[in-house]
């Protein structure tokens, strides 16, 4: 409900970062009745900007955007606000998907502890940016999804040893992955560093199930690749979009090509508080931020998850070797990697101050906040009582968020 609330508030193609460009695209599968071809950019279209494009929407596979553009021809009308509000309707429905496999995720991770499968849900109700997302048209909520339906494909695979039947649907759920925006991409090392650190001392087991996921997954996605490659001779899109860009005149130059220290570039853009600012709330260095004393306060949070984590892994690593500590650890490795991808991406391409690129990764983020919290307090009965008490806080906040920071910036 608080999605759709925000998707109805929001001026139809300023709901946020290129609702527009995206659903550009979706008008124009209405009209011709085909995905669209990338027909370059206008000259000086990057001139005088901040940012350059990555990839461009034409060539970054978002098998969403198909149904979407066919419910429209069939519904849709000539009225613009009308069709967006549409393909957001998508977008919406995407949440308690996105909710849903979450919840069994997190059920699986942490059995019989059910409060922290309730308090992470909470959290990714709640915090504003991760709403945001998933009230506008864009190509983030279907990696989103896909991304947390194919992590609990890939933990619920490990656990049952990696048995034929969910092998098969964990590459289905990569297939899924792979048809939608590369952000969501980190799950698959995720996924062959889970199979090989389980299945290591049985080779032939390991690489037939290997072969099997990424098989699967491979057949399923391949057709778009393909495409890309006949249309353009570049399957992932990267090179071509960059030459298109250069080719406009004037276009930014990439911090690295700049010669640029990764240090220089940090101090130069403020991408670290930016991304970590807009990772819980705002677009970039647009409005719909935070009160600094909202940031310190979860920044407080996030070391006492990161002590507790320390704490945690320590104790795996000297006493019984729980194997579903692979799990949190796989989490980890995912998330940490993806904000170093983010950055890597930023610093030799585009510099890009939005820390909603790693919400791929978001349920693992909030099972390792559990994780830490909970480590800090084990040996007490403080984790149910302090998880039920920040709920009603947490969401009271959302709805302060929407009151002083939502409203405003539709009326501004």
């Amino acid at each position: 409900m608080n999605a759709l609330l925000w998707s109805f508030v929001r001026i139809p193609g300023s709901g946020g970062p290129d609702e527009r460009s995206h659903f550009g695209v979706i008008e124009v599968m209405v009209a011709s009745g085909e995905l669209p071809r990338f027909q370059g950019y206008v000259p000086g279209a990057f001139a005088d900007g901040p940012v350059r494009a990555q990839v461009a929407y034409e060539l970054t596979p978002n098998f969403t955007a198909i149904p979407i553009a066919l419910i429209i021809g069939l519904l849709g009308s000539d009225e613009y606000a009308f069709n967006v509000h549409i393909a957001r309707l998508f977008i919406v429905a995407l949440y308690p998907v996105t909710l849903t496999f979450a919840f069994l995720l997190m059920r699986r991770v942490f059995p019989g502890f059910p409060i922290a499968t309730i308090w992470g849900l909470t959290v990714m109700c709640t915090v504003p940016m991760f709403t945001l997302v998933h009230s506008y048209y864009t190509n983030d909520a279907p990696a989103i999804a896909a991304s947390t339906v194919a992590v609990y494909a890939l933990v619920r695979a490990f656990q049952s040893d990696f048995d034929i039947r969910h092998t098969l649907l964990l590459g289905v759920t990569l297939a899924l992955v792979a048809l939608h925006k590369y952000t969501g991409f980190v799950v698959f090392p995720a996924t062959i560093l889970l199979i090989v650190w389980h299945l290591c001392r049985r080779p032939g087991y390991m690489l037939r199930t290997l072969a099997t996921a990424l098989g699967i997954a491979l057949i399923l996605s391949s057709w778009w690749y393909i495409r890309n490659w006949s249309l353009y001779g570049d399957p992932i899109g990267v090179h071509y979009t960059q030459a298109a860009v250069d080719a406009t005149g004037g276009a930014p130059v990439p911090p690295m090509a700049r010669g640029l220290t990764p240090t220089e570039f940090l101090a130069e853009t403020n991408w670290l508080p930016e991304n970590y600012a807009t990772f819980w709330a705002g677009y970039g260095q647009q409005r719909l931020k935070l009160h600094a004393a909202a940031y310190l306060t979860l920044l407080s949070m996030l070391a006492l998850v990161a002590v507790g984590l320390a704490a945690r892994f320590t104790r795996w690593s000297y006493g019984p070797r729980d194997p579903d500590m692979r799990i949190i650890a796989t989490m980890a490795l995912m998330h940490i990697g993806l904000w170093l991808i983010s950055f890597w991406s930023s610093y030799s391409v585009d510099v890009a101050l939005h820390g909603r690129y790693v919400f791929p990764t978001f349920t693992a983020f909030v099972i390792l906040t559990i994780t830490g919290l909970s480590e800090l307090l084990r040996h007490t009965k403080a984790p149910s009582t302090l998880a039920l008490a920040k709920i009603p806080i947490m969401l009271a906040a959302n709805g302060a968020y929407f009151i002083h920071s939502i409203l405003p910036d539709v009326v501004y």
